[in-house]
């Protein structure tokens, strides 16, 4: 097993945690109101609604914990002046968007370093549910203000999508980029709509579609499916496709399942499944001969494709856009 595969088992499993740190919360999903003047106190609310404020108006100087920050910050036109795991954005979400100016690196996500953070002399601190520590989050308090807010989280009735809009709304009041904020989730819906009408038009709407990570655990093949909540399926939802996947979801609408678990996949599904070209294909190299998989239908009828190399499908517009891409050249291929 190689280590981009174990990378994309952890950041799987990083995800689950994720969610079940943030369980019981619920994001706020309002509109992020008008813009303050420079200088003029913003105030914005977290995944948990609570107000974070920022006493001497937009944000100079950002410190991002998580991924998904990184990317909308960048694409903001924001030069973060840290961010966790560099090396491990460089890797999973550079190809996408890669970072501008020269961030630090401030520890790893889920365990950043406040000595990093506090020598950078933030302004904004943004990451996820489970971004600080709470053994941790007091220090941090003391040196800048702290917004945990992301995408995938779920627990309200909005979907994936609306919950990105509002997240990349709020980002955007925080550095004064109200109007990039609007270009970037309106470019990501047009393309989404674009998209849409070349896979109606290709007369594939309506099919069953659904996105997994597979990875092996304890010597088994787990399939990681992505459902209801999850980004990747309102992005399918998004394009006209249906959810091949109708089970019971965790939070960040994830599922584990087993080979068997696929033969409730309507016949006519497709699957498509996270690839990584810098680590063995676990459709060639562990599935291919087994009896139960060469059994399926999608496989029978070759409607299994690997998509998103390098691309971070946790992430923010950007990345999402080109996993819609992916998607609609598969489904107007045929």
């Amino acid at each position: 097993m190689q280590l981009r595969r174990k990378l994309m088992a952890g950041a799987a499993a990083a995800v689950i945690a994720t969610a079940l740190t943030g369980c019981g919360t619920t994001e706020a999903a309002v509109e992020p109101a008008n813009e303050a003047p420079a200088g003029q106190a913003i105030t914005v609310l977290d995944y948990q609604g609570q107000e974070v404020t920022l006493e001497n108006g937009p944000a100079k100087r950002v410190v991002a914990l998580e991924w998904e920050q990184a990317e909308i910050f960048t694409s903001l036109g924001i030069d973060l002046v840290g961010v966790a795991d560099v090396a491990g954005y460089t890797s999973w979400a550079g190809n996408s968007v890669p970072l501008s100016g020269k961030p630090a690196d401030v520890g790893t996500r889920g365990e950043p370093s406040v000595e990093a953070i506090a020598e950078l002399e933030p302004d904004l601190i943004v990451g996820s549910a489970s971004s600080v520590p709470d053994a941790v989050r007091g220090q941090l308090d003391r040196v800048a203000p702290i917004l945990l807010l992301g995408a995938s989280a779920t627990g309200t009735d909005d979907g994936p999508l609306e919950r990105m809009k509002y997240v990349v709304d709020t980002f955007a009041k925080t550095v004064d980029r109200a109007d990039e904020g609007k270009k970037l989730f309106g470019d990501f819906s047009d393309k989404l709509d674009a998209n849409a009408r070349r896979i109606a038009k290709a007369g594939a709407a309506g099919t069953p579609a659904t996105f997994t990570s597979i990875y092996e655990s304890g010597g088994s093949i787990v399939f990681r499916l992505e459902g209801e909540g999850s980004l990747t399926q309102g992005v399918l939802d998004r394009l006209g496709l249906q959810a091949a996947y109708t089970g019971k979801v965790e939070e960040y609408g994830l599922a584990s399942s087993d080979i068997e678990g696929l033969t409730e996949f309507p016949d006519d599904a497709w699957l498509f499944y996270w690839a990584n070209a810098d680590s063995d294909d676990p459709v060639a190299t562990q599935l291919k001969g087994n009896g139960v998989w060469d059994g399926l239908p999608m496989v029978q009828a070759d409607r299994v494709r690997g998509v998103a190399d390098g691309v971070w499908l946790y992430g923010g517009p950007v990345s999402l856009g080109l996993f819609s891409d992916e998607i609609a050249n598969v489904m107007t291929a045929r």
